[in-house]
């Protein structure tokens, strides 16, 4: 009797079926678990924010005004293990443009090593044939000088442009400048194509610091004769001093005095000379009162002629004086004369001559004549 095959799956095999079901269920629940648990990169609110854009130099390298090898002399040089914080890149990454000794420059990315140069700003293209453009000194004082200076090959023309005047330059040049106001001067290159760039470059004149009164004074400005005065002075910050008593110059101190015994009214002069250039001068009048009046003698030979007649004047001063003068009311003139003289006179009309004697202490002395003028007589028939 043959035995029937049964329907039914043996206990072993359904166990088997059971035990693969569930480790294909805890696969994927594993493979699901760590998926959501990847770390989640650093952003660029992270840590990337913190990075700053540096580079290390490799050996001597050149720093240039401009991003390549036509950028030349060097400005500068960064030594071996030098750091540099990195402010901008060309986009090609093949120069890198630093902050240096207070300005910018250009180094080779093969000389050196960076770190986050990916946050350092792309630069725009560098203008083709820029000139280093530059000055010996950007701030001056009052009547100093400075040297503008700049290199640039491979160009059709450079001009120097100042105040508005262009004059024609060659590619490497230099020229003196002594602004007396803040002046922006201005490099025009003109390239080979026709195209035009220009670079600014301001020179700045400080304002000039005021010199100080130098406080110059007398004692005593009115004396007598025989007497003395001191004068005095007080002035700092200048690079000379000078005295003057007449015609002599005297260098003095700049805090300094003079004993004076003037014989008759004097002018004295101080000369300051500021650390800018010129000078300054300074005056103090020292008047002698009570001196002697001169002694005045003036004379008409004749005070009374006929029309087309002359007369002489005649006059002679002496003792202390400082000027003497003739007036002619006829001709309204005054002249300077000596202390004495004669001269002959031919007024047409009635006149009044006045010697005026200036003295030594400012005072006036006048003495006049007077010389009266008859028509000519009528000839008989």
């Amino acid at each position: 009797m043959t035995r029937s095959r049964s329907n039914h799956a043996s206990p072993r095999i359904l166990h088997r079926i059971v035990a693969l079901v569930v480790t294909l269920m805890i696969s994927v629940a594993f493979a699901t678990m760590f998926a959501s648990m990847t770390p989640v990169p650093a952003t660029a609110a992270g840590s990337a924010q913190a990075c700053v854009p540096t580079l290390r130099a490799v050996g001597n390298v050149p720093i240039r005004f401009g991003p390549g090898p036509q950028y030349r002399p060097p400005i500068g040089t960064l030594l071996p293990g030098q750091q540099a914080q990195v402010t901008g890149r060309l986009r090609n990454n093949t120069w890198y443009r630093i902050a240096f000794d207070g300005q910018e420059g250009w180094v080779f990315r093969a000389f050196v090593r960076t770190t986050c140069i990916q946050n350092a700003p792309i630069v725009p293209p560098f203008p083709v044939n820029a000139p280093r453009f530059r000055a010996d000194a950007m701030l001056i004082a009052p009547g100093q000088c400075t040297t503008l200076r700049w290199n640039i090959d491979n160009v059709a023309a450079v001009f120097l442009i100042s105040n508005g005047v262009v004059q024609g330059v060659a590619g490497n040049d230099a020229r003196q400048v002594c602004p007396t106001v803040t002046t922006t001067y201005i490099l025009r290159v003109q390239r080979r194509d026709g195209s035009v760039f220009d670079t600014p470059l301001t020179i700045t004149v400080a304002p000039a610091t005021p010199i100080a009164q130098p406080n110059f004074r007398a004692d005593a400005y009115t004396i007598s004769p025989g007497q003395c005065t001191t004068l005095r002075w007080n002035v700092e910050g200048v690079s000379a001093v000078f005295f003057w008593d007449g015609n002599v110059r005297q260098g003095v101190e700049g805090v300094g005095s003079r004993q004076v015994c003037p014989a008759v009214t004097t002018k004295y002069r101080l000369q300051v000379f500021p650390r800018t250039g010129g000078s300054t001068d300074y005056f103090v009048t020292v008047v002698v009162a009570g001196a002697p009046a001169p002694g005045i003698t003036f004379t008409v030979d004749n005070g009374n002629i006929v029309r087309g007649q002359c007369t002489t004047l005649r006059w002679n001063v002496t003792g202390a004086f400082n000027a003497v003068f003739l007036l002619d009311s006829s001709a309204n003139t005054t002249s300077q004369v000596g202390a004495s003289a004669a001269i002959s006179v031919c007024p047409q009309v009635n006149a009044t001559y006045t010697l005026r004697v200036i003295g030594t202490d400012g005072r006036q002395f006048d003495q006049s004549v007077s010389v009266n003028v008859a028509l000519s007589p009528t000839p008989m028939p």
